[in-house]
């Protein structure tokens, strides 16, 4: 690897992943995953971008107002760099899913895959990387070690006669066209200790320097009208983006901020660049003005974790997250680590709930309704596999709970009223197998998230009869209901421990909505959490020792656990930093 694609293509001189920059947290923290190196589509209204938010690096295309986010490919490999074609019918980019770098293309529906670039040159083939498309897109300029040392290449569209078009000591790479065509920029170690920009004709002849300084430079990319370049220079230490006049005069620095900027894309107009940044304490898609100013984010990578449960043996962890775009169920081994996708539709799947088996789990969903107010119950396999709907009836069916011999499943049933956008909720039992739903609660106030006693004759719900959410025990074999709580504020998601003498729920009565804790026998209620505004069914570890919950960070749900006399809070998944 020659020192270019070190020190300035990873200009945060920390590691790589696939031949990314990766921003490296504390020792023994998690990895954040990034959102970079941008490439508009010709018409200028969507861009496509590499990300490692599923572990390997991928591609994604979103609008370029920053919505309709879409991922674009699924390989075994990392694929970085895509460059949109002129035509706007082709993506090109590199990837290593065959054991070394090669080039391929990909239509922007994501059909039409196609490897353009082989091994067979003067020694093996290490990579083909950073495409460039020539302006009427016959070509494609890249980077490779084809030869024994990193040069400049230009080969047909097709991958066919490649050209060797630079050979210099010190390593050349990431070339880009200018606008005619007839003109190529690169980054080249050849002038010294650090890394120049140059320039040379479409054929490789007249390569001269354009700016030299006494720092790393790169990533040139010349302006739609052919009279600049904007580039990043680590002439401040971290990486940041700059223009110039294509005649090396007129510098002008874009991004002023101590935060990493680089590898940027002119629009098509030329009034806007595209480029990626980490001042926000990760990489995420940027645009600016042309001349620095109006700069906005628009990718953001953090994503929600919610419901938490056990799985009966402790092992494991079911839950539900927005991680790959939509919110599915997930389960992950205790400690928070092998975090594994269970379900994949449209919707809304959440609510996990493990039977006492531990073999199967239920859940709700509204996958085969258009209306997202329309939501079943389904099980499936502690897999994943083998999903079945379990209720289905018209209205919101939603947090399913198992009774502790599993036969039976409470849940509550919501009505939608158009008019005031609310729903009224009841409580009903249906057997774990199927069947008539039986109808636990009718009355003027709202009964949700049902808990069972460890006998199985009695739950505790909440309910708002006069007007606050408070917490109720119901015996089921008379449907006789009596107050469990009566505090000043909101009581609510009651989970009753293991051994039936506790009751963890929420509760705003000191203000924000924190985890809670009630000991029916002494009525002595503990707050186990401060200002960590909590939300979401509680659930006890099979031991009765722990409790799982969901609290919000800024913005943001993420899995908490806590010991059951409010020690030992570990945060479990770290959704608003977007890491795995």
């Amino acid at each position: 690897m020659t020192r270019f694609r070190f020190a300035a293509t990873m200009a945060l001189a920390a590691t790589s992943l696939g031949g990314l920059p990766r921003h490296l947290p504390a020792q023994g923290q998690p990895q954040i995953f990034l959102n970079i190196n941008p490439s508009w589509s010709p018409d200028g209204r969507q861009l496509v971008f590499e990300t490692a938010r599923h572990g390997r690096t991928t591609l994604y295309i979103v609008n370029a107002d920053g919505t309709g986010e879409r991922r674009l490919i699924r390989s075994a490999g990392d694929d970085t760099h895509p460059v949109w074609s002129p035509d706007g019918t082709t993506i090109v980019f590199d990837s290593n899913r065959d054991g070394v770098w090669n080039l391929y293309t990909i239509r922007p529906d994501g059909t039409g895959e196609r490897r353009l670039t082989f091994p067979g040159a003067t020694v093996p083939l290490t990579f083909a990387r950073h495409p460039s498309w020539s302006p009427d897109g016959t070509r494609i300029a890249f980077d490779s070690d084809r030869d024994g040392d990193e040069e400049v290449y230009v080969m047909n569209a097709d991958g066919t006669n490649p050209v060797r078009l630079t050979s210099s000591k010190g390593g050349d790479t990431h070339p880009a066209w200018s606008p005619d065509g007839k003109r190529l920029i690169f980054g080249s170690y050849r002038g010294g200790g650090t890394a120049d920009l140059w320039t040379m004709n479409a054929d490789g002849s007249d390569q001269r320097p354009l700016h030299q300084a006494p720092a790393n430079e790169g990533g040139g990319k010349i302006s739609p009208d052919g009279r600049r370049v904007v580039f990043f220079s680590e002439r401040d230490k971290n990486p940041r983006l700059f223009v110039i006049n294509i005649d090396g005069s007129g510098l002008l620095s874009l991004t002023a901020d101590s935060s990493t900027s680089f590898e940027s894309a002119w629009s098509p107009d030329g009034k806007q660049i595209a480029f990626y940044s980490n001042r926000t304490g990760r990489f995420e898609l940027w645009v600016m003005d042309a001349d620095g100013g109006n700069q906005r984010q628009l990718t953001t990578t953090g994503y929600d974790n919610a419901w938490p449960q056990w799985s009966p043996d402790g092992g494991r962890i079911v839950f539900a997250s927005t991680r790959d775009g939509d919110w599915e169920i997930y389960s992950m081994r205790a400690d928070g680590s092998d975090a594994r996708r269970l379900t994949g539709s449209p919707g809304r799947d959440a609510h996990p709930y493990y039977l006492p088996s531990g073999q199967r789990m239920v859940f709700q969903s509204p996958r085969n309704y258009t209306d997202n107010n329309e939501v079943d119950l389904y099980t499936m396999d502690s897999s994943g596999v083998r999903q079945r709907r379990l209720v289905i009836a018209p209205g919101f069916d939603g947090v399913p709970v198992p009774s502790p011999d599993g036969a039976t499943i409470a849940f509550q049933r919501g009505s939608f009223n158009a008019a005031t956008r609310l729903y009224h909720w009841e409580l009903f039992l249906v057997d774990s197998l199927g069947g008539s739903e039986r109808q636990l609660t009718a009355n003027a106030w709202s009964s949700q998230v049902p808990s069972w006693f460890p006998d199985g004759k009695e739950i505790v719900f909440y309910a708002n009869p006069n007007g606050r959410e408070q917490l109720f025990v119901m015996t089921l074999a008379t449907r006789a209901v009596r107050p469990l709580t009566t505090s000043s504020g909101n009581d609510t998601a009651p989970a009753v421990s293991p051994d039936g003498r506790k009751v963890a729920f929420m509760s705003d009565r000191e203000g924000t909505n924190d985890l809670y804790v009630l000991d029916i026998a002494a009525r002595r209620v503990e707050r186990l959490t401060t200002q960590l505004r909590a939300n979401g069914q509680p659930g006890w570890s099979p031991d009765g020792t722990r409790l799982l919950f969901t609290a919000l960070t800024a913005g943001r749900g993420d899995v908490h656990v806590i010991n059951a006399d409010g020690s030992g809070l570990v945060r479990l998944t770290r959704g608003l930093e977007g890491v795995r």
